[in-house]
């Protein structure tokens, strides 16, 4: 399973860098400077490991670190400073980060410290057997859920099985696993309108909490 990278900072040319290093390893990197996009790829489980610039506008780094960490024990986080005084470095490690990387970023510092960072997020995976018991696939869920954000509207089990590629039956059990997890909102409508049993629907629970209708 690739490694999924998330990074957020207020500097563009930050995020860039960060993209050019995680392509050369072959990791998928998600980027942005929006803390709330960067909280929902935590709580849709879209990233193995978080790196965290501290000094952001909005958002300070040291809350988006303890936010994160409320809404995973699993994932790594690590955060992104200037600075390296003992201070900042407990009060971030109290908010729930794992390491500290130093800007300016080096290549064979960021390579270092993602690669033993995976193996300490595949060692807190091997602790999580709740997936594993459910026969869930982490990379078929995420993939569920990147169709699933590809819908305008609430989508059911047939639209949604035929974009991801999998039968019905097993989109149909990814998809009740996530309704179950609180990932995905599930709700009843009938099909353009047609007289029959209601169908089931699907959408993605944006971080607002709001969500598409079903015409």
């Amino acid at each position: 399973m690739p490694l999924h990278i998330g990074a957020i900072d207020d500097d563009k040319s930050i995020l860039y860098t960060l993209e050019a290093m995680a392509s050369t390893e072959g990791w998928r990197m998600l980027t942005t400077s929006e803390p709330e996009e960067c909280l929902d790829w935590v709580r849709l489980d879209e990233v193995d490991i978080l790196l965290v610039d501290y000094h952001m506008p909005v958002m300070n780094g040291l809350h988006v670190i303890r936010k994160a960490r409320e809404l995973s024990s699993k994932m790594v986080l690590i955060a992104l400073t200037v600075e390296d005084g003992g201070e900042l470095a407990s009060k971030l490690t109290l908010a729930g980060a794992d390491d500290f990387i130093s800007k300016p970023i080096r290549l064979a510092d960021f390579t270092a410290r993602i690669r033993l960072h995976e193996k300490i997020f595949s060692h807190r995976e091997q602790l999580n057997w709740e997936e594993r018991k459910k026969g869930v696939s982490k990379d078929t869920m995420r993939k569920v859920l990147e169709k699933i954000k590809d819908f305008q509207a609430p989508a059911d089990c047939d639209e949604i099985a035929a974009a991801c590629g999998l039968a019905y039956v097993t989109a149909h059990r990814y998809l009740e696993y996530l309704s179950d997890r609180g990932l995905i909102s599930r709700s009843a409508g009938v099909q353009d309108g047609r007289p029959g049993r209601p169908k089931t629907y699907y959408s993605i629970i944006s971080p607002s909490g709001a969500q598409g209708e079903k015409k």
